[in-house]
């Protein structure tokens, strides 16, 4: 007899994995039918990596979360990619900074530039080392855009 791939699947799961079915996202489908082909219809690895189109090892990855963490595993994702190396209290020091006009704290130009904000920071030493394009990131994200910059009083 066949060893079972899901340890404790029960009817909650499975309602819930339906309906994940009918509402989920595409990469969400692909870990639900995995579940419930698996452990419903008890169908094997290497049978449900051809219908599901993934890898039998990355199956079986998500089978043993599942089997250690219950039905939630399915909706979160193993972190990928580099982590950010600076918090959210930097990223704010960085923001305010750039919304000061440059001649308010006492330099020699008037609007920032991606390397004078960096030269800025770094010799203040707000920041050991960060690079403009790091700063760009960051701006960006909090949509300000140097080119049309108009300065608030501070």
């Amino acid at each position: 007899m066949a060893k079972y791939l899901f340890a404790n699947i029960n009817k909650e799961d499975i309602k819930k994995l339906y309906e994940l079915l009918k509402n989920g996202e595409e990469y969400i489908k692909k870990r639900v039918h995995t579940i419930i082909l698996s452990g419903i219809h008890r169908y094997k690895v290497s049978e449900i990596s051809k219908i599901v189109k993934l890898h039998p090892n990355h199956l079986r990855k998500w089978i043993h979360r599942y089997n250690e963490r219950g039905i939630d595993v399915i909706l979160d994702s193993p972190k990928t990619g580099k982590k950010e190396k600076f918090g959210e209290n930097v990223k704010n020091i960085i923001f305010k900074i750039a919304k000061i006009p440059p001649r308010k704290l006492g330099l020699l130009f008037s609007t920032w530039t991606l390397y004078k904000l960096k030269k800025y920071l770094e010799e203040n030493k707000i920041i050991e080392n960060i690079s403009h394009e790091t700063i760009r990131k960051i701006i960006k994200k909090m949509n300000i855009n140097f080119k049309e910059k108009r300065y608030e009083e501070v």
